[in-house]
């Protein structure tokens, strides 16, 4: 189901007053805070434009567009398809499509510009989605509470790559920077290394004493080859790891 947005006409009509007056609308340094009605679990920035998608606890995915001037977000819609709560979204690099996954294990793919529902895949995993990467504009992979990892294939509407070498929750992905080798940290403590070309398993990292529960390529002025792994532990802690 989608829904138009029910508290939009003020912040619209404000400005709309403003303009009528002859005021121009006040520039911010940041956009005014967007407020939802239950938890948001995640968020993500569109490639292009200043629009953000979010989706929450009770399963609803929002888009809005932002601006520093006052009164300046806007709703552009909303999807209630998701039962469970949401726990990822991203936009595709073209910025046509978002991704959501959800505690329902389901994959969404709606249209950006209109909330439309393009794709769904129920049933996805077997255990609640928990992450999700979009690779390019055909592959992005998924991960879930129980440690397995799929990779999706547009064109052929299935997962052309199912892995299960982590013992918990998938909490986040990477993607290297030939989109060769896929990264995974996960709740078990360890981080994986996956090839997607070869579609195989290469290595699984010493566990850490806490949750990985973010992971990032970054590079950093030290005497090594190749850019670093950073992995969030959950204590607050960073784990810097060497790539090769």
């Amino acid at each position: 189901r989608m829904r138009s947005s029910a508290n939009m006409a003020a912040p619209v009509q404000a400005h709309l007053d403003e303009e009528e007056a002859g005021h121009e609308p006040r520039l911010r340094e940041t956009p005014e805070d967007i407020s939802f009605d239950a938890a948001a679990n995640t968020i993500a920035f569109h490639p292009s434009q200043d629009i953000i998608a979010a989706g929450d606890v009770d399963g609803d995915v929002y888009v809005y567009s932002f601006s520093c001037l006052e009164g300046g977000n806007k709703e552009l819609w909303s999807s209630g398809h998701h039962l469970k709560s949401c726990r990822a979204v991203s936009f595709s690099h073209d910025g046509h499509k978002l991704f959501t996954v959800s505690k329902d294990k389901c994959i969404h793919i709606l249209n950006v510009e209109e909330g439309r529902l393009v794709t769904r895949f129920s049933k996805a995993h077997s255990s609640a989605l928990n992450s999700l990467l979009v690779i390019d504009e055909h592959l992005f992979a998924t991960g879930d509470e129980n440690g397995e990892l799929k990779v999706w294939d547009l064109r052929k509407g299935t997962s052309i790559m199912e892995m299960k070498e982590h013992e918990e929750y998938i909490s986040d992905m990477a993607l290297g920077e030939n989109k060769k080798l896929l990264l995974t940290a996960s709740g078990d403590g360890t981080m994986g290394v996956f090839n997607i070309r070869r579609r195989r398993f290469e290595l699984l990292s010493e566990p850490q004493n806490g949750d990985l529960t973010a992971i990032s390529l970054v590079k950093v002025c030290l005497p090594l080859s190749g850019p670093e792994e950073e992995a969030g532990l959950q204590p607050g802690h960073f784990l810097l790891l060497p790539g090769g």
